[in-house]
């Protein structure tokens, strides 16, 4: 025993129940008995009496409460907390009280002792071997080193097959195994067929049978999108707690397709090396782990007609975004489903009558053909979602489905595609810059004009400063020289005028100027050159 407490206070309540039993049965208590047949010679039989011990030391239950050191057992065990899956390996009522859940493990315990004995005699080889049983049966599956799980449906060529993170799956009748896990019924198979286990390395630490338990069914998650069919883990997983003792651990899985799942020997090569590829990758996450989420969903049902609506909304979580191609979700799914335009044409409707499937189910509506329609859905399904989950389509399925239909030109044809353009920003384009007009001269510009006066002025405009300058040229007084200077400072018409926002800023203006320049007049004076 580990727990040295509740070894030895079982020790004890044994001896005063021997004790006790003999001095009834001294007193006149009768051991009930029950008749058996035995074969002889000569095809003879003969009756032999079996004592039901067991049943006595049952019925006298208030006598065992009675005895000294049951209340110190029934602490010890409910403090060990090993009553619950002792009662439920027996197939014993279990108590939802605690204490009440311990005193029924220390009267099925002490009846086991004798059972089938003629008196009630303590043999310490008995009691040490009952003890043994309760600590396998009680021991923590998580100090296990595998976890065995009966697979239901599955049939195949070898008798062992080899998978990644040290999972095997091995037939039954080749691995000492619980008889529990050998039985046939709810299995899908006949009875003359092999069954097949599905067994996982447990870590170390706790919860490592948990985790054991999800590496399972993560192996069942692989297998469904390898192939169709109908396979899933058993309701009950068997962890070996001692010699030739199991503890069992409820998987919750639900049960599988009826159809089975077969696995041929080229299959089994082609099972290792995608679950091989899986294991390289990190694990769908996002709307891809919802897709397949829902399209184990789908398998579990009954046939692939009730599950089209969950292979549907696989799809619709991968296919039904944005993207570069406004495409309808029939139109990207054949995309992904088929290779050239005139298949792409027909998967495309294909899907669009499942959809309408769909719409048939809901509202009880005909179902004629649906079985072939749907469980050509199902396997669609499947390859779009292994190849995602093998990188082979990128993060996101919108924008692969949109691709391809751009880069084989939308052969297909489809009234609802419309290209969304990409915004970019334009660069900014500065403001044009005003030209300079020279207005029709008057009478009286024309004679100051005449007299070498060049009047400069911006095409008006409200609240415009208006601008007049003289002709710098005839204040240089440089004799044979030429001036040079840019072009553009004679040119009239790349002037800046100062109120353009560029610069503006560098002559401000008061709010209360009243700044009004009608006319500038000029006395020019000419020189007498002799």
């Amino acid at each position: 025993m580990r727990d040295p407490l509740l070894n030895e206070a079982l020790r004890r309540l044994a001896a005063e129940a021997a004790t006790r039993f003999t001095t009834l049965v001294a007193g006149g208590d009768q051991i009930p008995f029950d008749v058996a047949e035995q074969a002889g010679p000569d095809e003879a039989f003969f009756h032999s009496y079996v004592p039901l011990t067991a049943r006595y030391v049952r019925e006298r239950e208030a006598e065992l409460r009675s005895l000294p050191a049951f209340e110190p057992a029934r602490e010890a065990v409910a403090l060990a907390g090993v009553a619950a899956p002792y009662l439920e390996q027996r197939g014993e009522d279990v108590p939802a009280e605690p204490g009440e859940r311990a005193a029924r493990l220390l009267t099925v315990f002490i009846a086991s002792l004798w059972d089938g004995c003629t008196e009630f005699a303590l043999d310490r080889e008995r009691l040490e071997s009952a003890l043994a049983v309760l600590d396998a049966e009680t021991g923590d599956v998580d100090e296990a080193e595998i976890v065995v799980v009966p697979l239901v449906g599955l049939k195949m060529s070898v008798a062992r097959l080899q998978l990644p993170h040290g999972m095997q799956l091995v037939r039954a009748d080749s691995f000492e195994a619980p008889i529990e896990a050998m039985r046939s019924e709810g299995m899908g198979r006949a009875a003359w067929e092999p069954q097949f286990l599905a067994i996982a390395e447990q870590g170390e630490g706790a919860d490592s049978a948990a985790a054991a338990l999800r590496q399972l069914g993560e192996l069942i998650s692989v297998m469904r999108l390898f192939k169709g069919g109908g396979v899933g883990l058993g309701p009950y997983a068997f962890a070996p707690t001692g010699e030739c003792s199991w503890r069992r651990i409820a998987t919750g899985a639900p049960a599988p397709r009826g159809d089975g799942y077969r696995l041929s020997a080229e299959d089994v090569e082609q099972l290792v090396e995608l679950a091989a590829t899986l294991e390289a990758r990190p694990d769908p996450a996002g709307a891809l782990a919802w897709a397949v989420h829902r399209f184990e969903l789908g398998c579990e049902r009954a046939s692939a007609v009730e599950g089209l609506s969950d292979h549907l909304l696989a799809l619709r979580s991968v296919l039904d975004g944005q993207g570069p191609v406004g495409a309808s979700l029939p139109m990207r799914a054949a995309a992904l489903i088929a290779d050239d335009s005139t298949d792409r044409l027909a998967a495309r409707e294909r899907v669009e009558a499942a959809m309408e499937l769909e719409r048939a189910q809901m509202s009880g509506g005909s179902l004629e053909g649906a079985a072939g329609l749907a469980a050509w859905v199902e396997e669609s399904v499947r390859r779009i979602l292994r190849d995602a989950a093998l990188g082979e389509l990128g993060t996101d399925l919108n924008e692969a489905a949109d691709e391809t239909l751009i880069a084989t030109g939308l052969d297909g044809g489809d009234v609802e595609i419309a290209v969304t353009a990409q915004d970019v920003e334009p660069e900014p384009v500065p403001p044009p810059e005003p030209e300079l007009h020279r207005p029709t001269p008057t009478s009286e510009e024309e004679h100051d004009m005449d007299q070498d006066t060049r009047v400069l002025e911006p095409v008006p405009a409200e609240d415009e400063i208006r601008i007049t300058a003289t002709n710098w040229l005839d204040e240089v007084e440089v004799e044979g020289s030429t001036l040079d200077f840019p072009a553009i400072e004679g040119d009239v018409s790349h002037r800046e005028r100062i109120d353009t926002p560029r610069v503006h800023h560098l002559f401000p203006v008061p709010e209360d100027a009243d700044w009004e320049v009608r006319e500038l007049k000029y006395e020019h004076y000419k020189r007498n050159v002799s």
